[in-house]
């Protein structure tokens, strides 16, 4: 039966991946005038636009208030007291196998020898049960009837519950009718109505928790998107990707290369306070510009919106849409230098069932070459504590910093007794909030001001993409834009397939 499948649901979902945009190759590739853009933002979205659009001939300054490049891929050097340096970032990144317009990026930038694939997708439950993905089917609908092999649910689940026909939301994915449908409930009002077994509840929130938001809040078409991009949509499964040495020197001094080699200037610590326009172009940091494709974080193009008089008078749709972007409740995400290491058995990076913060443990010592060498020189361990949505009752570092301890001590116990030697803590509020009820609200691509694109994983896209693919194939439909605004050949831009199986 499997065997006769197969074939079947890859034709269903059009061999898994799909062009979504016509290229015509009798078009030219390069300007030969000397236009001008502004990209507002240096991560992945402002990083895709730029790059393209450099290598295509225009002249491209990338503005970002930090002073590194990548957003929240971006890395940063700290030092200690006694003088101690490390790199740090914002917490781990998964690059999943089917984030395909940014795995092409990676290709053509030289990097994917900095890649290595994950052992296994697992989970952590708060008694010690393990719930992994390295054995389950890769083939969308058999994915979902291994799970009953790998024990995140049972024929009896299944049988006895009347309501678990809910779940074929899952595989109806239909951007329209799915945010109709189900953007005004929460992912946990979702959970309630189809009374998921233990099991699946677990890896469900587990996964819903990866968006930076809590299940009461998130929207569950939001989610019934997310489950279609990871799971339903082609055949590489849940096992990822993760780059083996610091985001900087493993990813971003190749991106840089790279836009040095396209021509673009990267200014960093230049934040961008507004946006001026006159005479049909756009002044950015006391800069003429013919194009501007804005691609800050929810918290920086809202304040940006906020700083624009002209966008108020001049599209006050777009400037209501800008202003109204919401970021998630925060994060945080601790990084610990002990002396001791533990969880040696595990992958190095694992999911936990939540209690109040921990979301995931990482084992940067098992991986990281500089982590690696002072584990090895101290007989220490560096791990990674990251909480995607932190609760509304903790509000001080040291509220969150202790809890987050508290709860990785529950699943390492050994560590309860180990010296913290080095920490360093980061509390946000940056990134894309998915609540429920907002998606209409969001602004797309092009947001009919002329010459003004929009790119961010907050950005409203014609494909269902979500986090750092979102972010990277926003940066492209923008760079596309522009591209044929000047009559030149557009960059093709992948997807996975744009409805479920059963839509």
């Amino acid at each position: 039966m499997k065997s006769f499948l197969r074939p079947w649901i890859r034709q269903r979902l059009q061999g898994y991946r799909e062009q979504v945009n016509e290229v015509d190759t009798s078009k030219p590739l390069r300007t030969g005038s000397a236009r001008t853009v502004a990209v507002v933002g240096g991560g992945l979205a402002g990083i895709a636009a730029a790059s393209l659009l450099g290598e295509r001939g225009f002249q491209v300054r990338l503005f970002d208030k930090n002073r590194y490049l990548g957003g929240k891929v971006g890395s940063w050097a700290v030092e200690f007291p006694d003088g101690f340096r490390a790199q740090v970032d914002h917490g781990f990144h998964a690059f999943f196998r089917h984030y395909y317009n940014l795995s092409r990026f990676l290709d053509e930038t030289g990097v994917r020898g900095n890649l290595q694939g994950i052992e296994d997708y697992l989970i952590l439950d708060r008694g010690g049960r393990r719930y992994g993905f390295a054995g389950v089917d890769t083939t969308p609908v058999l994915n979902i009837l291994s799970l009953m092999r790998n024990g995140f649910f049972s024929l009896r689940d299944l049988a006895f519950n009347r309501r678990i026909g809910e779940l074929r939301a899952l595989l109806r994915y239909d951007r329209r009718r799915t945010f109709e449908a189900w953007d005004g409930i929460s992912y946990d009002q979702f959970a309630a109505r189809a009374r998921l077994p233990a099991g699946l509840k677990l890896v469900f929130g587990a996964f819903a928790r990866a968006f930076f938001t809590p299940g009461d809040r998130i929207s569950a078409a939001e989610l019934i998107k997310a489950f279609h991009v990871f799971y339903l949509s082609h055949d590489h499964g849940l096992l990822y990707d993760y780059f083996t040495r610091n985001y900087h020197e493993a990813l971003i001094e190749p991106v840089l290369s790279r836009l040095s080699a396209a021509g673009v200037r990267v200014e960093l610590g230049a934040p961008v306070e507004e946006l001026a326009r006159g005479h049909d172009r756009f002044r950015v940091n006391g800069q003429p510009f013919d194009y501007v494709i804005l691609a800050a974080d929810t918290a920086g193009t809202r304040r940006l919106a906020e700083r624009s008089p002209w966008l108020r008078d001049s599209a006050p749709e777009l400037h209501r849409r800008l202003t109204g972007l919401r970021s998630s409740p925060g994060y945080a995400v601790l990084r610990i230098w002990l002396d001791r290491r533990e969880g040696e058995g595990w992958p190095v990076f694992v999911v936990t069932e939540k209690r109040q913060v921990l979301d995931s443990v990482t084992f940067y010592h098992r991986f990281d070459p500089d982590a690696r060498d002072w584990a090895r020189g101290t007989g220490g361990g560096v791990y990674e504590l990251h909480c995607y949505a932190l609760p509304p009752g903790l509000s001080t570092e040291a509220e969150v910093r202790a809890e987050l301890l508290r709860e990785l001590y529950h699943y390492l116990p050994a560590l309860r007794d180990a010296r913290v030697l080095y920490e360093h803590l980061q509390l946000r509020r940056d990134f894309t909030a998915f609540d429920r009820g907002l998606h209409e609200a969001r602004p797309g691509y092009d947001p009919g001001v002329a010459n003004l694109y929009l790119a961010g994983d907050w950005v409203k896209l014609p494909v269902p993409a979500m986090l750092m693919e979102a972010a990277f194939t926003s940066g492209l439909f923008s760079a596309n834009a522009v591209l044929a605004a000047n009559g030149l050949r557009e960059e093709p831009v992948w997807s996975v397939p744009r409805k479920g199986i059963l839509a």
